[in-house]
C-alpha cells in the first residue's frame, strides 16, 4: 500500500477555513487522480468528507464533459489544397465590399471540387460539420432588410 503524501507542515489545519481546505483538497486530487476523495478529506482534516466526495465527483464530471468527443470524421473529403481553396473562395467573396459567401455557395464549391475528380459529392451534414470545425471560418446570420438598408444609404 502506498503512503499518502502529507500537506505542508507550516500551516495549522484548525486555523484554515473549511472552504480553503476543500479547495486545497480538490487541487491535491487533481494532481493525484488515483487517490480517493476520502483520503484527501483525511489528509486535509475536513470534517464533512461527504461534501468533498460530492464536490470531487462534480469536478470529475466537468473534466469529462470538457474532453472533445469525436464521432466519425476520420475520412477526409477534401485534400489540403482543396481545403485552402475553399477558405480562399470564402475570403474572396468577403473582400471589396462583398457580403461574403453563404453556406449554399460554399457547399456548391465543395461539390464542384469533388465532381472535378469524379468522386461522389459530400453530404450536407458533412458540410455542416466541416464548417463548424473549420477555425478559419465562422457564420453569422444576417437579416435581409438590414443589408437592403445599407444599399439604400450608400452614396452611389
Amino acid at each position: 500500500m502506498a503512503r499518502l503524501r502529507n500537506p505542508p507542515k507550516d500551516t495549522l489545519h484548525y486555523n484554515v477555513l473549511d472552504k480553503d481546505k476543500t479547495r486545497q483538497a480538490i487541487e491535491w486530487l487533481r494532481k493525484n487522480p488515483s487517490q480517493t476523495a476520502t483520503a484527501a478529506a483525511r489528509i486535509f482534516h475536513i470534517k464533512k468528507e461527504k461534501s468533498l466526495i460530492k464536490k470531487w465527483t462534480r469536478e470529475k464530471e466537468k473534466m469529462e464533459r470538457k474532453k472533445p468527443v469525436q464521432y466519425g470524421g476520420q475520412n477526409k473529403i477534401l485534400r489540403p489544397d482543396q481545403y485552402a481553396a475553399m477558405i480562399q473562395y470564402s475570403a474572396d467573396q468577403a473582400m471589396n465590399g462583398g457580403k461574403g459567401a453563404i453556406k449554399q455557395m460554399m457547399y456548391s464549391c465543395a461539390m464542384w471540387l469533388r465532381a472535378q475528380e469524379g468522386l461522389s459529392i459530400p453530404l450536407w451534414r458533412w458540410f455542416q460539420n466541416w464548417l463548424k470545425n473549420t477555425k478559419e471560418l465562422h457564420t453569422i446570420k444576417t437579416k435581409p432588410i438590414a443589408s437592403h438598408r445599407v444599399d439604400i444609404y450608400t452614396e452611389d
